[in-house]
Formats: structure tokens, sequence, C-alpha cells
């Protein structure tokens, strides 16, 4: 090489293997430093590669250490870790406090248990390891952890893969020995767990057929369970409930008790547990001197009960890791269709809580999952009553199995994990999906979740708040007892303040529904001002849309509408949205619907005749007449501006109203039918034209039937001429339309007849006993 040649030089650091040191508080880093000369075109002209070995001394790790914060540090200091290693950092770390806890001060004691040996597993070594394998039960577990840490590196998952020996060895081991140790079995099952964390190593599962294998382990680990906990409560399990392994599908325990007992919170990501707090996973696991024995709590039968309590739960901590791998290998490998069919078959949903999947729920309800995943909230376990959390909600979907969580008294518990931060999302949600049936939403104000929900939408530091929640509290707030609640102390008043300042329209979706309630409308005289402002002059149609719902629930004596109108210039304001065809549906009801409650005060009444909206009305009621909300709406302004003196000649004399409202009389809905006619009553009475009118329409609409058959019979010619004076026979329309109506005095009594009389129609004949305007029509709040 030239030396003149040489321009540049680049220097390349490739991070290798994490090992610990062994005898100081350090971890060993591998890396590969490639040193290149460049030239011109930067073509290498000189390159070496060197091997070399970083070391990263640990000086304050301790038997407290938090070896996930220190594993965050360390990365945070060395440029040659890269973030995605935190969980073999950590790892590496715990093993290295492991070491440090149970390293002996003894110079003479050289005992050394298997799983906390100082050997440095690596890669080349693996045909030793599973040599170790064909060994006793002590070098197998030796192996097995070992093999293990090679396997959580996925730099080495691709070339154990292809190792058949390798495999096959492992395959046996777990089939053989699986019984024997606990410690044996959660190391083997890890290791292939860390082959199904990536769905290209699926096919070694499926091949050695790991996951049936790991259904029987959970099957009999399960039984054991049971087995434990009845010799521990001094009782004695019937002769169909021992411990002897059973196929699946024939396990009656497994549709009696709840299997679940995994305390993880969220599935593994990218093949490794990034998401969960280490030392929480490996306390208690494969790195503890585990017994090799856990056939029975008391194998001496001197033990005393306190002791058995403690040798009871130290095998259930033990149980509890193997079944938390083997329940997330068979969730992994369940990504296949195909696989988690099978597992169907072999009912996986009596172990695993499959229920985002319809046929699983179905099954779930069959096995009465919902009676026995109460008392798995008790624990104190904080993973498992999330994941139980979690499977609640699934279920929550069906409206029967809501039903069933009521009836077991589920609400009051999940109302109080609303405090908790690590349950509050998931319980939020599952609250939402209870507080559909409108049965259950009393049930909320008996419990403080109507008070706590209001108050934590009021606490939010963000702009919007959280939309499960405040849908929660619309669904809540159609109810009178909880709409109270959420107005008392003062809440009212912080809500709209938040509402406004932030101009959100699902918190003022909230306070419309709040406002549907009587008891409570009294209360937002104060926000009279501040809504009529905001619908004005807000950009935002949703919001306006539900200040104006709030408004239009003000049915106050003692509100001045006329000069709410004039003072914020509301007469143009509704002109424009009525008039325009730009405007969304529900805003035109909604104003239509505020109209409806304003027209109550006369003088806004008079003020809205005055500038000719009725007219307006009428028209909308033209192009929307297929619209009954929309017409019934309408008319019943009508009725209400008919019901003031000072406007009734308006609505009589300058509108088309009375010929709309005749029409009207024929609607196929009845409540628009019964305002028409009370309508047509004061027209009738204040109008004699348009009484007469009245009376020969209602006379026509109540006859119809007789009247077609007048209208269609045909006369002979030479009838038509004997005699001119007297009447036909039968009174065409024609007839009824032109001839005046005598008094009824006047006409000839004593005579019985089926046809009523336009007289006798001179009535409101639709009217109801019980005076209830809109008993038969219900308007979905907006």
């Amino acid at each position: 090489m030239d030396p003149e040649d040489a321009k540049f030089m680049r220097t390349d650091r490739r991070p290798g293997t994490l090992d610990v040191h062994p005898s100081l508080n350090a971890l060993v880093l591998n890396y590969e430093l490639e040193v290149q000369i460049l030239g011109d075109n930067e073509n290498v002209l000189f390159g070496e590669k060197t091997n070399m070995k970083k070391i990263i001394e640990l000086p304050m790790l301790n038997t407290r250490t938090d070896c996930n914060a220190l594993a965050k540090e360390v990365l945070a200091q060395c440029d040659l870790l890269h973030p995605s290693r935190l969980v073999e950092v950590e790892q590496t770390i715990y093993y290295l406090k492991k070491r440090k806890m149970t390293h002996t001060p003894k110079e003479n004691d050289t005992s050394k248990s298997p799983n906390n040996t100082d050997d440095v597993a690596n890669i080349n070594c693996l045909n030793e390891y599973v040599e170790l394998l064909y060994e006793g039960l002590s070098d197998k577990v030796k192996a097995s952890h070992l093999i293990l840490i090679l396997a959580r590196d996925p730099e080495n998952l691709e070339s154990l893969s292809r190792n058949e020996t390798f495999l096959s060895a492992l395959a046996r081991v777990l089939r053989e020995d699986w019984k024997k140790s606990i410690v044996l079995s959660t190391n083997l099952i890890f290791i292939f767990f860390c082959f199904s964390t990536y769905s290209t190593f699926h096919h070694v599962i499926l091949h050695y057929k790991i996951g049936s294998l790991c259904m029987d382990i959970i099957d009999f680990e399960l039984r054991r369970y049971d087995e434990w906990k009845a010799e521990l409560d001094g009782q004695k399990l019937p002769a169909d409930s021992s411990a002897i392994r059973r196929p699946c599908p024939n396990s009656a325990s497994m549709s009696e008790i709840p299997r679940s007992r995994i305390p993880e919170p969220v599935r593994p990501k990218s093949g490794n547990f990034s998401d969960v707090n280490m030392k929480s996973v490996m306390d208690g696991s494969v790195y503890d001197d585990l017994s090799n024995s856990t056939e029975s709590i008391s194998e001496k039968k001197q033990l005393s009960e306190v002791e058995k309590v403690k040798k009871y739960r130290t095998l259930i901590r033990k149980q509890e890791q193997l079944l938390r791998v083997a329940f997330y290998l068979l969730l992994n490998i369940a990504e296949d269709e195909n696989v988690e069919e099978k597992m169907a078959k072999k009912n996986i949903v009596g172990l695993l809580k499959l229920s985002i999947m319809q046929c699983n729920k179905d099954a779930m309800a069959d096995l009465n999952v919902i009676e026995k995943l109460p008392r798995m909230l008790q624990t104190n376990n904080a993973d498992l009553v999330h994941l139980t959390l979690k499977i609640l909600f699934n279920l929550s979907f069906d409206g029967d199995l809501r039903s069933k969580m009521i009836k077991i008294g589920l609400l009051p518990k999940l109302v109080s994990l609303l405090t908790d931060d690590r349950h509050q999302n998931i319980v939020i949600k599952l609250l939402y999906h209870l507080s559909y049936d409108e049965d259950v939403k009393a049930q909320f104000a008996f419990t403080e979740c109507v008070s706590l929900i209001a108050d934590m939408l009021l606490l939010s530091a963000a702009n919007e708040v959280d939309q499960i929640m405040v849908a929660l509290c619309i669904n809540l707030a159609t109810n009178s007892t909880n709409a109270q609640q959420m107005a008392d102390s003062s809440r009212l008043q912080s809500l709209m303040t938040r509402a406004f300042s932030y101009q959100d329209s699902l918190l003022m979706k909230m306070i419309h529904n709040i406002s549907e309630h009587d008891p409570i409308r009294a209360s937002f005289i104060e926000f009279v001002g501040d809504l009529a402002k905001a619908a004005t002059e807000s950009k935002k149609e949703e919001f306006v849309l539900e200040c104006v719902g709030v408004l239009s629930n003000l049915h106050l004596p003692d509100l001045d509408w006329a000069e709410i109108f004039k003072h914020f210039d509301m007469v143009d304001w509704i002109r424009n949205i009525l008039i325009s065809n730009s405007r969304e549906p529900d805003l035109i009801l909604q104003v239509i619907v505020l109209l409806g409650t304003a027209v109550h005060d006369e003088g806004c009444a008079a003020l809205l005749c005055k500038s000719d909206l009725p007219v307006i009305l009428i028209d909308l009621l033209k192009a929307h007449q297929e619209d009954d909300e929309i017409v019934l709406q309408i008319v019943y302004i009508f009725m209400i501006i008919l019901s003031h003196n000072n406007t009734i000649s308006y609505i009589i004399n300058s509108t088309e109203a009375p010929a709309y409202l005749i029409d009207l009389l024929q609607d196929n809905n009845k409540a628009i039918r019964h305002i028409c006619n009370t309508c047509l009553n004061v027209i009738a009475e204040n109008d004699n034209t348009w009484g007469d009118r009245i009376r020969i329409e209602r006379f026509r609409n109540h006859n119809a039937q007789w009247l077609q058959m007048v209208d269609s019979h045909q006369l002979d010619p030479e009838e038509e001429d004997d005699d001119d004076n007297e009447l036909p026979p039968y009174l065409n329309t024609e007839y009824l339309s032109t001839a005046v109506v005598p008094p009824l005095e006047d006409l000839t009594s004593g005579q019985d007849s089926d046809i009523i009389s336009a007289k006798e129609l001179d009535y409101d004949y639709f009217d109801r006993s019980d005076g209830n305007i809109l008993q038969d029509f219900e308007m979905e709040s907006m």
C-alpha cells in the first residue's frame, strides 16, 4: 500500500455476546473492532479485524439493587450496547446479583448449586451441554440452564434451530423427565418459548409437538395444585380428581376451577419480556435453588402447619413460573389459526382464556367462567388481576354475560379498582360496556363510581379528556340520580368551565344529558349567556350542537328568551341555519327544538313572528315532510305560538300553517295528528271561515271510506232529469265542499245513522285523556 494513496481511516465496532466476569462484579462485553484504510472513492486499501473485550464494572451491585434501573444506566453509559438489548443486560445483571447473593464467605465451602454456577454459557460448548442432558438430574438442570442463556440471545436462535441433535435431545428430556423437576421443565419450556417469539421458528415447536406436551404439563400442574390445596385444607379430593394425568378433553376439573395464574400484564414482543419487570419474572424462577420433588406438601409428617403453609407458597411460586412460560409459548404459536383450532379441540379454552374469538367466548360462557373469575380479583397479584380484567372486558361485549357480571355483584369490585393506576384504563372500558344497559345505570348511583369518574375528568391535565371515560359519563348521565351526583359539589361549574375552555364536544354532550333532568335544570340559569354566546360564535359544529341541546332543555318559566335572542342576535343566526342547505340535519333539528322551548315565552314568540321565522319553518316543513322528527317539532312550535293571544292572528292570517295542519291530519304519526288537532281547535275557535273548513275536512277524513263509495256511484241519465230540486241519494265530495252546513239543531232528529256529522267532529277527536302530547313519540337524545 502506498502511503500517499491513503485518504481516510474507518473504524467499525460490532458488539457480540455479553457475559459476566468470573470474579468481579462486572459485565464482559465481547465485540469486534474492524479498522479500514480507504483511498479514493472509498476503496479499501487495508483492513484488519480484532476481537476485543470491554469490562463494565458494577461496584455498587448488592442484594437490593434494582436490576432494571441498573440495566438502563449501563445502556446509557455504554455506546456499544443497543437499547434493544435491555432485557439481556438486565438478565445478566440479575444473574450476577444472584451469584453475589449465593456466594458463601467460608473459604472451605466449595459447594455450588447447579443453577448458580459461575460457568459462562458459550455457543461453542453446545455439544458439551447436550452430553450433560444424558447424565443425572442435576447435570440436566445445569445443562438446561446454560442452554437457556444461549437461547435468550436472539442471535443464537437460527444456529440452534438447525441443530437437529440438540433439538431432539431437548424434546426427549422434556417429554421423559418433566415430572421429575419443576426447574428442569421450566428451563426446557423456556428454551422453546424463546423460539416461539419468532414466527419463523414456530416449525421447530410444531415438529417436536411441544405445544401438545405443554398442554399436558399444564393440565398435570393444575391438578397437582388442586391436590396441594386440598392437602393443606385437610380435605380429600374425589377419586376422579387424582393427579394422574388424563387427556385434556375429558378433564372435569378444568370446567370447575379457573386455571389462569399467569402474572403477566402484556404479551411478550420481539422474543423478549421487554415490557415486563424482569425482577418479578425471574424471582423464584429458574435461577433459584428449587427442590426437585414437588409431589407433596407434607413429605415429612412432622411438618408443622406453619411450615406446610410456607412450603405451599414456595411450591405455588415455582409452579406459576412454569405455567407462565408454558401459557405464553402456547399463546405465541396460536397465531396460526390451524394451531389454535387444534388447541380448542383439546379444551384449551378451559386452560387459556381465549375470549377474543366468538366461538371461544361461547365456550367460556358454557363453562360458567364469569362466576369463577371474581375470586381472582381478590388476589394481591396485580398481574393476575389485570389479566382477569382483560378477560372480563372481552366477555363484556356479550349482553347476557354483562348481565351475569352484574348479578354476581361484580360492579362494586370494579369500581374499587378505579383508584389503581395499573388497572384504571381497562376498568373504565369494562364499566363503559356495563353502562350500556338501562337497568344497570341506576346501580352505578349506589357506588362511588359517578363522583369518582367526574372528579377524574376534572383533574385531567390533558387538553382532551379520556374519550372512554367521558363516554362512560355520557351514558351514566341519562340517569337522574347519576346526573345529580355529577352536578353536586360545584362539579357542574367546573365541567362547564372546562368544556368552554377547550370547546370539548364530548364533555358538552355529557352536560347536555345532565340538563335533561328537571331537578337540575335550574342550575343552568347562570350559564345561559355562555351557552348562547358559544352557540352563535363557535366554529366547531359538534360543540354548537351540544350547546343548543342544553339550551333547548331549559324549560324554565323565569327565563326571558326574548331578551336572550335580542342580546345575542340569535334570530338572524337561526335564520341562517334553517335556510342554509350546508348544515347537518342534526343541527337543524336541534335548533327547531330550541325554538319550541323559546316560544313558551310570549315575548319571544312575538319576536319570532315579527321576524317571519314561522314562514321559514313552513318552507322547512315542505322540504322535510318525510322526516317525522322535524315535522313533529315544527307543528309543536305552531301549537305553542297559537297558545299566546297576541300571536294567533299572525299564524292564521299571515302564514299557510292552517292549510298544512289540515293536510297533516292524515299523517301516519299519531303524535303529529294529535298536535295538529289541538292547533286546529284553536284556529277554529278564533276564525269562523277556517272553522267551517276544518269541520268539513274532519268530516271527510273520518268518513273517507263512505265518501269514496259516493264518488264512485254513477246515476242513470233518466234519473237525473226527474227532479232538479231534490237532493241526490248520495252527496258527493263536490257538494260537501260547496254546501253550507246547517246547524245541528235544524237537522231532522230521531234518525239513526252510521255516518258522523261534521258538527259531531267539532272537537279534538284524537285527544287523549292523559293530555300527554308527545307520549307516543320518543326522540333519541343527541
